[in-house]
């Protein structure tokens, strides 16, 4: 085996790699809130050029997030929603949109509505969830938000928002931690038609634990082969050159 193999091998155990980590980081969030399972995709490219070497490079797609939803768990907390066809919209790193499904909601202490992880909320404007102090707190199946400000002397209940509710991108979703996840490059969130809001709920993770344990079996030992066969090739091609210099 020459280099393309090695090339091939090399290219081969670090895609091993990231999957290995991919499925580990799968097993690590079962419990975790609104979690979307990830998954490591590749492809094998050949050699190009004028003298290709023989092989094929393979080369790593990145991680992409399996959008099936989750269990739904009922809390009966005000401020716990689960969203059942589409994904909450929240004010991610650097300011731009991202989607969560990771509903524990609570309000700053700055009136601004935010997740469990401190990230706002945003609204059908696509500017965070401001709201005051409120009793009878309700989150409708559309997103609408209301109830009855703290200070009032009414009983009648006012709204005072709206969730801006985004659908799963065509393309996909890009896992970026913290159960938060990016939208392709250029787009904006796209309201879904069909989504419910449902208050009171909290969707757990999507991850399938057996499903994963059996992927960290196979990952493993598809990493142990492509270590073997990097050793194997290295030895060989060292062999060859004790040959041919000698």
């Amino acid at each position: 085996m020459g280099f393309g193999g090695l090339y091939t091998s090399m290219s081969g155990l670090e895609t091993a790699m990231q999957r290995l980590d991919t499925t580990a980081e799968n097993l690590a969030n079962v419990d975790t809130q609104g979690y979307a399972s990830a998954q490591t995709d590749a492809l094998s490219l050949p050699y190009v050029g004028a003298r290709p070497l023989p092989g094929a490079d393979v080369m790593s797609l990145g991680e992409k997030a399996d959008t099936q939803k989750g269990p739904l768990q009922r809390t009966g907390g005000a401020f716990d929603v689960a969203v059942e066809g589409g994904w909450l919209v929240v004010q991610g790193p650097g300011g731009k949109p991202a989607l969560t499904r990771s509903g524990q909601l609570a309000l700053g202490g700055d009136g601004v509505l935010v997740t469990a992880n401190g990230n706002p909320l945003l609204n059908s404007n696509g500017s965070p969830v401001s709201l005051p102090a409120l009793k009878d707190l309700t989150i409708s199946e559309s997103g609408q938000i209301s109830g009855v400000p703290d200070t009032s002397a009414s009983n009648t209940p006012q709204v005072f928002a709206q969730l801006l509710i985004a659908q799963t991108p065509a393309t996909g979703v890009t896992p970026i931690g913290n159960s938060l996840y990016a939208l392709p490059a250029g787009a904006t969130p796209t309201p879904a038609v069909k989504a419910s809001v449902r208050q009171g709920y909290l969707e757990g993770s999507n991850v399938d634990p057996v499903r994963s344990m059996m992927d960290l079996i196979d990952v493993s030992r598809g990493f142990q082969l492509q270590t073997q066969l990097v050793a194997q090739t290295t030895k060989d091609s060292s062999q060859l050159d004790q040959v041919l210099l000698a």
